[in-house]
């Protein structure tokens, strides 16, 4: 990564208050192939590239106050139109002995403090991760993914508390508050989360990555209660493991999602493999999918990667699906990643 100081004389004369730090810019490169399938007998192999470009910066207040922000550039070469960057993860925060306090495109207090996977070496697709049994978000991005967050960690104890507003002031606002303790038994990292989340659907929400496959959201006015929990191991011999699981409480009925993930590394090879199952009311079957990710570190800051998603559910819920039994998609990706 590297540091690039902006700040100009006249800059740091006019703001005496704070010390200039600079900015901080890191890059990084994807290039490979990727490719999958439906059970509508769909599927599709494609070069892939992607270029990240994230800046960063941090200063301080002479009465020691930390602030600071992040922004991220995206650049998707599967795009055609040339590849109609994007701007992503964009976020300012500040610090001190009361806390941190964070305002943008950042996680809620459940998905700070839950550990919904570990162990995972990543795919230059994301496969591992965007199969429709993955849970990552839970109840943020409700509204507009501008979200308010407050942290404060003590002694392997952690507390965040956060908000979501629904700009259009239609439904009720959302909020979060979860915590999180981390400690170590016989040599074994062990991590413990517990959260709850509410919202009201405005009409555009639905859980983790089933928006990504079925073209259907909850109706506006819908209530959410999230209550979710998770437990994760480091083994610290290259092993880990982790459980997460949360209970979706809407009108009339509820919702059980459960994830398991695991991780091992080992000399310059990683590799990482998620299951997550939504138990949905009798009649609508399960919604379930596995990832697979593996790396090999070729040093200097590239790796080759590999990513393998699976993600199936009920012809209920898809009833043009060439199957009889169930319905589904795979994804899968090959390439190397660079960053600078």
């Amino acid at each position: 990564m590297k540091k690039v100081l902006f700040a100009t004389t006249a800059l740091v004369a006019s703001t005496g208050f704070a010390a200039a730090q600079g900015i901080d810019i890191g890059a990084s490169v994807e290039m490979g192939v990727v490719g999958g399938g439906n059970n509508t007998g769909v599927n599709n192999t494609q070069f892939h590239t992607s270029t990240t470009i994230n800046f960063s910066a941090e200063g301080e207040t002479d009465g020691g106050l930390t602030y600071g922000f992040n922004i991220r550039l995206d650049a998707d070469g599967r795009n055609a139109n040339n590849p109609e960057p994007t701007w992503d993860n964009e976020y300012a925060y500040i610090s001190g002995v009361f806390g941190t306090l964070t305002l943008g495109e950042t996680d809620g207090a459940v998905d700070k403090r839950i550990t919904e996977g570990v162990g995972n070496p990543g795919s230059i697709a994301d496969d591992e991760t965007t199969h429709i049994g993955y849970m990552d978000s839970f109840g943020d991005g409700a509204y507009d993914n501008q979200i308010l967050r407050y942290d404060y960690d003590f002694a392997g104890f952690g507390i965040s508390l956060s908000t979501e507003l629904d700009d259009t002031d239609t439904v009720d606002d959302g909020y979060a508050v979860a915590v999180s303790y981390d400690t170590e038994f016989s040599g074994v990292g062990v991590g413990f989360g517990l959260g709850y989340q509410s919202l009201e659907s405005d009409g555009t929400y639905i859980p983790g990555n089933l928006g990504n496959y079925f073209a259907v959201a909850l109706p506006v006015g819908t209530d959410v209660e999230i209550v979710a929990v998770s437990v994760d191991l480091d083994f610290n011999n290259g092993f880990v493991a982790g459980l997460a699981y949360s209970q979706w409480d809407l009108p009339g009925a509820d919702v059980d999602h459960i994830q398991v993930s695991a991780g091992y590394t080992f000399d310059a090879f990683s590799i990482g493999a998620n299951y997550g199952q939504y138990d949905l009311p009798a009649g609508f079957g399960t919604v379930e999918g596995y990832g697979l990710a593996a790396s090999y570190d070729l040093g200097g800051g590239a790796a080759v990667h590999f990513g393998y998603g699976d993600s199936s559910w009920s012809t209920v819920l898809d009833p043009d699906s060439i199957s009889n039994t169930d319905a589904g998609q795979e994804t899968w990706s090959l390439g190397i990643a660079m960053s600078f």
